[in-house]
């Protein structure tokens, strides 16, 4: 995580400062490496892109749900993805808004991971002071990840049992590649790697065909990740 915040505070004037929320925490992978061997305008572009996309997921309306449900922040080489509160239109919204980031990351070729978590947040924009225990949780869960997806912490899914939600769209559960062997989590997946709708099948096929480029840019082990990301998105389109 780096020191450079950028957040959006023209629209959060009515968020509670503290409150229990739904954290996100995507990092974009393999940074470090890129600012070495790429010319540094290709990472300021790349770096623009990234921004223009965490603010147009914000920007959704799902289904009629409430505008302002959803923030983000970007530091550095990571993107933080707030819910307003710990309603479960926030929750879908959020899940919504993630699903959608991940899917126009895939086509910019960007490669990524992370992870959900709930719990008490602090977001003083005021003073640019950020922290809270779903952060560090959705951090540390996202290191565990061996492939391009993001992952949905304990503190969420108890949450969601506790108060009896319904299951938002575009997750799933599956048995996930971890560093230390497999897991099942719940996950969330990229907005069109299921055709539900047969006029959105080329968006599916661009996404896929977007993960299958990435296998240029690594070589080695670090391939592990394409192909695990693929068998992912592909239980994902066929069920």
């Amino acid at each position: 995580m780096g020191n450079t915040i950028s957040f959006d505070t023209d629209s959060t004037t009515d968020w509670i400062v503290t409150t229990k929320r739904y954290v996100g925490f995507l990092d974009i992978m393999g940074f470090k490496d890129m600012v070495a061997r790429l010319p540094h305008d290709a990472i300021y572009e790349m770096m623009k892109k990234i921004d223009r996309q965490r603010k147009f997921a914000e920007s959704i309306e799902w289904k009629g749900l409430p505008k302002n449900l959803v923030k983000t922040t970007t530091y550095s080489d990571s993107i933080i993805i707030y819910s307003k509160d710990d309603n479960y239109e926030s929750l879908d919204s959020l899940i919504s808004s993630i699903a959608t980031l991940t899917h126009y990351l895939f086509l910019e070729n960007i490669p990524h991971k992370g992870a959900l978590a709930f719990g008490t947040m602090t977001l003083d924009t005021e003073n640019s002071i950020f922290f809270g225990q779903p952060l560090i949780d959705a951090f540390l869960l996202q290191e565990e990840i061996q492939f391009y997806g993001v992952l949905i912490h304990a503190t969420v899914e108890k949450e969601m049992n506790d108060r009896k939600f319904q299951t938002p769209l575009f997750i799933r559960n599956y048995l996930c590649k971890l560093k230390n062997g497999l897991a099942k989590h719940l996950t969330i997946y990229p907005i069109h790697a299921r055709i539900v709708n047969e006029k959105y099948t080329d968006r599916s096929i661009k996404l896929f065909e977007s993960i299958s480029r990435l296998r240029l840019n690594t070589s080695g082990h670090l391939r592990k990740y394409v192909d695990n990301t693929e068998a992912y998105l592909e239980e994902i389109k066929n069920t």
